[in-house]
Order: structure tokens, then C-alpha cells, then sequence
């Protein structure tokens, strides 16, 4: 009986020893918490979903903390529109932050998102639909329902660079949503978010071709 408490003991000590990750410090996967991030339910369209993943080593100290990402806007048939912008993301499925400059752009709203795939041959013809993942219909940045890629709306004024700043909570640097490898296009017109009741506003926000493309890549 004592042999046996003894084992077990012993058994409990190391595995609390892994869980703060000291005694096998430095072998992948200990000493490191799981993340789960939590998608309500839409009726009659998805149940509840759920992520779990362990924090990538990439997230570790470093001179910026987090991952970032960047992206260079090139003009599409010389729409004159270029720049570029910094994703960071500093914690695991936590938002990610979206800045820089672009300039060449007509004034009023234009639409910006992210397209399924990276090949920007061909003035941007290639890059796809908008990036899905596990949403089926387009919508705006606060929808309970949108593609990932969804962004926003960015609005240039005349004559002046602009300015992006925008945060959103479901694209990720890692991880099923992650938009490194993809691209982000401007579009020509303003995204509608899907409130026109047209097929095309279902899929694409009635936000016309892409003016500008670049591929998302990892800057750290």
C-alpha cells in the first residue's frame, strides 16, 4: 500500500513539474496553456465552434511582441494605388491590428478584404473569392455572420494619403483563420456588407474588381 502511495505521489509530483513547464522546460508543448476562443451559435445557420490551440513559439519575447505580418499594395491596370500595411497580433487568437498608408485611392469608401489565395498575377484576377474559413456569406466587420475576410470599409479623401487603422477580432496570424499566404485587395467601390438583396452583395458586398493586391507575409 505504501509502495503503491509512493508512485502515486511520485507520478503527481512530475506531472505538476510538466504543467509549469520546469522540469521539461524547453521540450515543445510543455509548460504552455491551451487557448480556446468560442463562436456562439446562429440559428439556423452554424452550432457553437470552437478553437483550441497551444501559444506558437513564435509569440515569445522578441524586440516587437506578438507576430506581425506585412503586406505591399500594388496598383492593379495603373490605378495608381500602392502601400503598405503591418497586421500584429499580440496574443494567440487574440485581435489583430491593421495599419499603414495607402495613397492613389478616388475619394469616398472602397472595400478591403481578404481573398482566398496569394497568386496576385494577372492584375489581381487570380486572388479568389473572399477568404471564408467556416463562413458561407458575406457581411460587415460587426456581423455575427461574415466571411473572415470581411474587413471593412476604408474612406480616402482628395489629394490625401490614408491613414488605416482598424482592428478586428476574427482574422488571425495562425491558426484556421490565418490570412498569411493570402491576399487583401482594395475594391473599387464601397462595400454594401451584403444589405442589397442581389447575389452579388451576398458574395461580395456589391464592392466591384480589385484596384490594389498585395500577399500577406510574416515580417518576424
Amino acid at each position: 500500500m505504501n509502495l503503491r502511495l509512493h508512485v502515486f505521489f511520485s507520478q503527481f509530483l512530475w506531472l505538476v513539474s510538466v504543467l509549469k513547464g520546469k522540469s521539461l522546460q524547453g521540450i515543445p508543448g510543455y509548460g504552455r496553456n491551451l487557448l480556446i476562443k468560442t463562436i456562439p451559435a446562429v440559428e439556423d445557420y452554424q452550432s457553437n465552434v470552437y478553437e483550441v490551440f497551444m501559444e506558437p513559439y513564435l509569440y515569445g519575447p522578441q524586440p516587437i511582441p506578438g507576430i506581425q505580418a506585412i503586406v505591399h499594395l500594388q496598383d492593379d491596370e495603373e490605378s495608381g494605388v500602392e502601400g503598405d500595411l503591418i497586421f500584429t497580433q499580440l496574443v494567440p487568437n487574440g485581435p489583430v491590428s491593421i495599419q499603414g498608408n495607402i495613397t492613389g485611392l478616388s475619394p469616398g469608401l472602397h472595400g478591403l478584404h481578404v481573398h482566398q489565395t496569394g497568386d496576385i498575377d494577372d492584375n489581381c484576377k487570380k486572388i479568389g473569392p473572399h477568404f471564408i474559413a467556416y463562413y458561407g456569406r458575406h457581411g460587415g466587420p460587426r456581423d455575427a455572420v461574415r466571411h473572415v475576410g470581411d474587413l471593412s470599409n476604408i474612406k480616402a479623401e482628395e489629394g490625401a494619403t490614408l491613414d488605416v487603422k482598424i482592428v478586428d477580432h476574427l482574422i488571425s496570424l495562425t491558426g484556421p483563420r490565418s490570412i498569411v499566404g493570402r491576399a487583401i485587395a482594395i475594391s473599387k467601390s464601397e462595400d454594401d456588407y451584403g444589405r442589397s438583396s442581389t447575389e452579388d452583395s451576398a458574395l461580395t458586398g456589391t464592392s466591384g474588381p480589385a484596384i490594389a493586391c498585395g500577399i500577406i507575409g510574416y515580417l518576424n
